[in-house]
């Protein structure tokens, strides 16, 4: 994708003192010629290899469902099932974090600008990420 047309915002790959790659991003729910995150239920996909260096995924891959609108409840209706899920927990006030696969983790916040509605079409909302692997 041409810089130009990137609407990432703030987005890295890390590795850390202690050897976690961690991938951080946030990005705009609502954007011209982009798949819409909706208020309700969305899918992403993840992958991640077997170190930090760039390479294929291999079997290291899926994807989860989250529900937006319950900002918290964090459902993982994948091949992977959520191990520790944060439901009940606002997650527009603080960051949520599920157990994709083993040593796999992700944090999200869902962020919403003062005034705006998330369930009528929140101009500005975006969704943070934080992707961390151990290994």
């Amino acid at each position: 994708m041409p810089d130009e047309q990137q609407t990432l915002i703030d987005a890295s790959i890390t590795v850390n003192d202690n050897g976690q790659t961690v991938m951080t991003f946030t990005k705009l729910m609502n954007e011209p010629d982009e798949l819409e995150i909706v208020y309700g239920l969305n899918r992403f996909l993840w992958a991640h290899g077997n170190d930090a260096t760039l390479a294929y995924h291999g079997s290291n891959l899926g994807y989860f469902t989250l529900d937006v609108a319950e900002a918290g409840a964090a459902v993982a209706e994948a091949d992977v099932p959520v191990k520790d899920d944060d439901e009940g927990l606002d997650c527009t006030a603080v960051f949520c974090e599920n157990e994709l696969d083993d040593g796999f983790l992700k944090r999200y916040k869902i962020n919403v600008p003062e005034g705006q509605d998330p369930e009528n079409g929140c101009e500005g909302c975006s969704i943070s990420m934080e992707l961390i692997f151990e290994g």
